[in-house]
């Protein structure tokens, strides 16, 4: 393709990107003036009513089927791991297969911590709370960080995989619920919820917010929030839900100056996640944005926007065809954007105002790095996105076309992450 047309089709598709955020933009403007006015629940719940959620057994029955998912998904790489000769049982290969890329940088910090000098420094940009859970859950696997980890991780998936059916359960019957917790764990980047990166705590902090939030526990779910915020940065967006609950208040003459400061003081709370990870900078490296300069210096990563991204991704898409990291990196990072930016502008309805405010600037967020390697599975993160793919539709058939083609691309990129190398 000569230089001429992937110039066009990058601004084409940019372009693209930008009208259908935009559209999701406007849509959420007239839902918030609609919230302002008593028209709709900020939180989507009805006023004065008991929050009910998923009973005791439903969540524990939900964390057990992510469990069970992810120990499948082990037996499945071993699996291929002896199909392609490789030796050993199925314990002694688990670290040979599921360590690769950030989960180095995780272990390493789990077990030396931070510095500033050498090649190690680089671990600064990792969010800490992650690896101290894993350092904390060592003594429990004779010192092995690994096992720890992993531990961590499944731990933190299954907790997921209940809230987040807790979660549906406020908002929708029990086969949508079903149907949303297929979508998450058939997801093909779940492949990370059994890995040792922060996908499953950080899905489980927000989820835990969430459901808090809804049951009228702002200070709890604020330390969550914080919480999540010392995961990962995105994490800070929680602090939103807080603004937009108070927001709810307002028709309803119940938007007091003490409520005011309740709400400014938890959105504080979340915030001191991303505070406390400063404040570690400072202590490694005497500057609490060396994070961001490491970011730049090494991954070419700096603020930008997320059509910017659509820009590069289309490029790497159309001039990368043939390598190895081509259909799990560039092409179907650039499938995933697109195919979020359309659920947002078509169906933002589909999930309560919060969450789709929510959603709307998250996916803004993380996609904005100018270097984006990563975005599908930043996607994946995306608390509300199983709920919103659940009730996109009410037709049978595309929800079973879409798992069957969801758990096909789940087990190829279970062998991309694990024998290949190129799932990232």
């Amino acid at each position: 393709m000569t230089p001429e047309r992937i110039a066009l089709a990058q601004g084409a598709l940019a372009l693209l990107s930008a009208a259908l955020m935009g559209a999701c933009g406007v849509r959420l403007l007239v839902r918030l003036v609609a919230v302002l006015r008593g028209r709709e629940a900020a939180g989507g719940l009805p006023e004065g009513k008991r929050v009910r959620g998923a009973s005791l057994r439903e969540a524990a029955l939900a964390a057990a089927v992510t469990l069970a998912s992810r120990l499948a998904l082990y037996l499945f790489a071993y699996a291929l791991y002896r199909l392609a000769g490789g030796e050993g049982g199925p314990v002694q290969s688990l670290e040979r297969l599921w360590t690769h890329w950030d989960v180095r940088h995780y272990l390493g910090i789990a077990r030396e911590g931070y510095t500033a000098v050498g090649d190690e420094r680089l671990r600064l940009v990792f969010f800490p709370l992650y690896p101290l859970l894993t350092r904390a859950a060592m003594p429990l696997t004779d010192g092995s960080a690994f096992m720890a980890g992993t531990l961590v991780s499944l731990l933190c998936a299954s907790l997921s995989g209940a809230l987040l059916y807790d979660l549906c359960r406020m908002h929708a019957d029990a086969a949508t619920a079903r149907l949303a917790l297929a979508y998450f764990l058939l997801d093909p980047l779940s492949v990370f919820l059994g890995c040792a990166y922060t996908e499953s705590l950080f899905l489980c902090l927000t989820l835990a917010a969430c459901c808090l939030l809804r049951r009228d526990h702002p200070w709890p779910a604020a330390l969550c929030g914080a919480a999540s915020a010392f995961t990962r940065m995105p994490g800070a967006i929680v602090a939103g839900l807080f603004f937009i609950r108070l927001l709810g208040d307002v028709p309803r003459g119940r938007a007091t100056a003490r409520r005011a400061l309740s709400c400014l003081l938890q959105m504080g709370v979340v915030f001191g996640g991303l505070f406390a990870y400063w404040a570690i900078n400072v202590r490694v490296t005497g500057d609490p944005f060396a994070y961001m300069i490491y970011q730049r210096e090494n991954w070419h990563q700096a603020p930008g926007a997320f059509w910017d991204s659509v820009r590069n991704t289309v490029y790497y898409t159309l001039t990368t065809f043939g390598d190895g990291d081509w259909l799990f990196t560039w092409f179907f990072q650039l499938v995933s954007m697109f195919f979020v930016f359309a659920l947002l502008a078509l169906r933002e309805d589909a999930l309560p105002f919060d969450l789709a405010a929510y959603a709307f600037v998250y996916v803004a967020v993380v996609l904005s790095p100018t270097w984006l390697l990563s975005g599908a599975r930043y996607l994946f993160a995306l608390a509300p996105l199983p709920l919103l793919k659940a009730r996109a539709t009410r037709r049978p058939l595309p929800h079973a076309v879409a798992l069957a083609v969801s758990l096909a691309l789940l087990l190829l990129w279970t062998y991309g992450y694990t024998l290949d190398g190129h799932v990232l």
